[in-house]
């Protein structure tokens, strides 16, 4: 079965490729993550970061009020994800927030019917537009973001960047149409149609309004769009992890070792040992000590400043953390 999103000569002058991670797509797409029987191993050190979390803190009631929005699968009301925007999580925060009632009645309402379940109290509750609820989905959100996504934003931050400046070559060298041939394995180019694998058959026809394309650290397989084709048109694939952009360093994950190469990616941008620790997934001694082996290598450097030790990478040590074309692969495959 297939999406075909079909595109006049206007749409493809109006394309655009969002330039960081959209906060509420990632976090969908990680609630579906974190609910699948078996994860993909790009996922492994979030998981294991989300497990240490859940260890320590009483994140279950958000992750249960969210999930009562988000299924393991299949579609999810569209007020989650509101148009691609500049604002980050807060500006996201704020269309949810400002939902119309009449809105919310509506999407709860197809998403039930969809899921052929009857509604929590609490989703009932949210339909009615009673602030309560809205308030306790808002708390839910930032509270599920701080904790379970802030943390690792890095390495999601680096995976969606490295995509951008791929596709960014493509259009170089072959324009919108090299681009749309090159998003995803799931997604092919045939003019003046972009088809996708999806779960069921449908048409989008984006008739001049352009596309917004959203590339996910945590979408995988299979592209994601809207429900309600009158809203902005987007297309969330999957970011790519190729590997030929660093094929000279491919081996270095098994040189140093894979958590320990993924310390050196994480230093790119240089932060303490506690944070070193939350961004791999790892404890704090252990951390400490991938840093000591990476100190003495030379890739690194640590400073002491007040209470704490502040890792960076030496010059070597951030030529092999970004490859030859600055092209981060501690997320690659």
């Amino acid at each position: 079965m297939s999406l075909r999103i079909h595109f006049t000569a206007d749409d493809l002058a109006r394309i655009t490729v969002a330039p960081r991670p959209d906060p509420m797509w990632e976090l969908v797409n990680s609630l579906h993550t974190l609910q699948a029987r078996q994860a993909v191993p790009e996922h492994a050190p979030w998981l294991r970061h989300v497990r240490k979390r859940l260890a320590r803190s009483d994140l279950r009631g958000p992750i249960r009020l969210l999930t009562t929005l988000v299924p393991p699968a299949g579609d999810l009301p569209d007020f989650l994800t509101p148009p691609p925007h500049g604002g980050g999580l807060e500006a996201a925060r704020d269309l949810i927030r400002a939902t119309p009632a009449a809105r919310l009645r509506s999407e709860i309402a197809s998403f039930a019917g969809r899921r052929k379940t009857t509604p929590s109290t609490w989703l009932r509750r949210l339909a009615e537009g009673d602030r309560a609820a809205r308030q306790e989905l808002d708390g839910a959100v930032l509270t599920y973001f701080r904790e379970l996504l802030a943390p690792q934003i890095h390495l999601i931050d680096a995976v969606v960047q490295a995509d951008r400046a791929h596709h960014g070559r493509d259009v170089l060298e072959g324009g919108a149409e090299r681009l749309l041939n090159t998003l995803s394995p799931s997604i092919r180019w045939e003019p003046p149609t972009l088809v996708a694998d999806y779960p069921r058959d449908g048409d989008l026809h984006l008739g001049g309004r352009g596309i917004s394309l959203v590339p996910s650290f945590f979408c995988t397989g299979r592209p994601i769009t809207l429900i309600d084709p009158g809203l902005p048109p987007v297309l969330v694939y999957p970011a790519s992890r190729r590997s030929g952009f660093a094929a000279p360093l491919d081996g270095l994950p098994e040189l140093l070792g894979r958590t320990r190469a993924m310390a050196l990616c994480a230093l790119v941008s240089p932060c303490a040992t506690g944070e070193l620790a939350r961004r791999i997934g790892v404890s704090i001694g252990t951390a400490s000590k991938h840093a000591s082996v990476l100190r003495k290598a030379r890739l690194i450097t640590s400073t002491r400043r007040g209470g704490e030790v502040v890792h960076a990478l030496t010059p070597l040590g951030r030529e092999l953390a970004q490859g030859r074309r600055g092209v981060s692969w501690c997320c690659g495959t």
